[in-house]
């Protein structure tokens, strides 16, 4: 099983820092359907969104510095997203104690497909627009923060699928700079998360050792690859990891979890 989530953590944190995405839209259906297909033993939905949101938190301080250093983020937009997004994302984390499996993977099935809805009616001009030409709007922000943190903090996701499509959409920052300022935002969620997590020992540490380790030099790779690819590029890796991450969390509700 060590092997197996090393292996994970690499694709997960590279795509972490490639997209300004935590990892759990990719990690979790991988920690579902990977480790039985290579007989390295089954996963419970709980204990991947422990795992996963340990995960989201190493691969996101880590790609946050090489994006910091690109001048891809934008703290204004951080904190304000950021801070309350943080408070949501541990109330959650501890109240998914309570709720059933099935659930959890519900709640992570409709953020993928509304993620998938909103990164798919953006246009392109929205997208490469210039850093300086938006004006944040500091309500819909805290708005936007708490829903994410809530319902991402419930499922062990980091929220950055959901989180970047709504910063496009909604507060219109650039693209580029969505992914950089995410990452920020997204590990404020996930620390608050993991604590969460952790207080009501839904997470086994040193299971996400291996998970961890293959996620932090993964993540600085994908921020680094960020910085040479273009935002058309990055927005069609966006939509295809998830919508083959919606396929598979919507397969595996169909055909039922334990």
């Amino acid at each position: 099983m060590a092997v197996t989530l090393f292996i994970l953590g690499l694709l997960g944190g590279f795509l972490s820092g490639l997209l300004g995405l935590g990892g759990a839209l990719v990690m979790i259906p991988l920690m579902l359907s990977v480790p039985p297909l290579v007989g390295a033993g089954r996963l419970a939905m709980k204990e991947v969104a422990g795992l996963s949101m340990l995960q989201v938190l190493a691969s996101s301080v880590s790609g946050i510095f090489i994006h910091h250093k690109n001048n891809f983020v934008n703290w204004k937009v951080l904190l304000s997203v950021g801070i309350p997004m943080g408070i949501c994302a541990l109330g959650g984390s501890y109240l998914s104690k309570y709720m059933e499996n099935r659930t959890l993977l519900i709640f992570f099935g409709m953020l993928t497909l509304a993620a998938f809805t909103l990164l798919l009616t953006q246009t392109q001009a929205n997208m490469d627009s210039a850093a300086e030409e938006f004006q944040f709007r500091l309500i819909p922000g805290i708005l936007i923060g708490s829903f994410v943190g809530f319902v991402s903090g419930a499922v062990g996701a980091g929220g950055g699928f959901i989180l970047i499509p709504l910063m496009i959409a909604v507060l219109r920052v650039p693209l580029k700079v969505t992914v950089g300022t995410s990452l920020g935002i997204v590990f404020i969620g996930a620390l608050a998360g993991s604590l969460g997590k952790l207080i009501s020992m839904q997470v086994n540490v040193a299971t996400a050792i291996p998970l961890i380790l293959g996620s932090i030099p993964a993540a600085q790779l994908g921020a680094k690859c960020s910085q040479a690819v273009s935002s058309r590029v990055i927005h069609r890796i966006l939509l295809a990891v998830v919508f083959l991450s919606m396929l598979k969390i919507g397969w595996t509700v169909l055909a039922g979890c334990k």
